[in-house]
């Protein structure tokens, strides 16, 4: 081979090699633009991760961030409150206190003092009690004197009562007042004249049954009897609207009924005088 056809062959390789060598340069030139591109996002979210972070003001973890696309982050800052916590104190025993309690102040002495009492209504009301039939016991002792073996007065705060046996107005198992319980009642009559409250005619027996037409049962006997006597007094001038008949059978016994004295005593006529209230003091200005 001659130096001309060597040189043509040198060349002609060099023109072969060039082109490869060419295109290899223009196949890598995109790949590190691409990773130029790729490294630039990264440090743009990183950045942007960061600035999110510091606009949390109340972010306060201190793990790790996620890594994005396989960078991690860094640590973010912890927050902490700026306050001081004090030690804890020992528990000791801490006595209790003593409670406080108000104390009036002493007040003065009472003086005692007189007071006046008008004795006009006091010695008003003895006037009328001294006048009223009810206190008239003595008068009334006096009057029944001859009978007083078988009539007995009594007096309570509110009452006066004469009690009179059955045997001095009625005679057995009867309602009818004889002669001589009609004598005993006249000389009771000028006191009930007077006597301004009501009077009750009450009616008692024995425990001892009766069975009769008129009276099947005790009940009926001494009712009976009240109204007797109640018609008795009607007859005579009492005012019949303060006049009550009440019978009582044997249900107020003042005696026991197993001995014929205790019987006897059982079966009774009371007349009860009920003191009528006494009005009432006008009140001076």
């Amino acid at each position: 081979m001659s130096r001309v056809t060597h040189r043509y062959a040198i060349e002609a390789g060099d023109a072969l090699i060039a082109p490869a060598h060419h295109a290899s340069d223009e196949n890598g030139g995109w790949l590190m633009s691409y990773l130029d591109m790729l490294t630039l996002l990264i440090t743009l979210f990183v950045l942007l991760l960061a600035l999110t972070g510091n606009d949390d003001s109340n972010a306060n973890d201190t793990t790790l961030a996620m890594p994005v696309l396989g960078v991690p982050t860094l640590h973010a800052p912890a927050w902490t409150p700026n306050f001081y916590v004090p030690p804890r104190a020992d528990k000791r025993y801490v006595p209790p206190r003593e409670t406080a309690f108000y104390t009036p102040p002493p007040m003065a002495p009472l003086t005692p003092r007189m007071i006046m009492v008008n004795p006009a209504p006091a010695e008003a009301l003895m006037a009328r009690v001294e006048s009223s039939p009810t206190s008239a016991v003595r008068r009334l002792t006096e009057t029944l004197k001859p009978l007083i073996d078988g009539v007995v007065v009594t007096q309570s705060a509110q009452t006066l009562n004469f009690r009179i046996e059955n045997r001095l107005l009625f005679s057995s198992s009867n309602a009818g007042l004889t002669d001589a319980g009609r004598d005993v009642l006249r000389q009771l009559l000028d006191s009930l004249r007077e006597f301004e409250g009501e009077i009750t005619v009450e009616g008692h027996t024995d425990s001892r049954p009766i069975a009769t037409d008129r009276f099947p049962s005790n009940w009926e006997l001494s009712t009976a009897r009240a109204a007797a006597v109640l018609r008795f007094l009607v007859e005579e001038g009492i005012d019949r609207d303060k006049l009550r008949a009440v019978g009582y059978a044997d249900t107020h016994p003042l005696k026991s009924n197993a001995t014929a004295e205790g019987r006897a005593a059982n079966r009774r006529v009371e007349l009860v005088l009920h003191e009528p209230d006494p009005p009432t003091q006008a009140k001076k200005r």
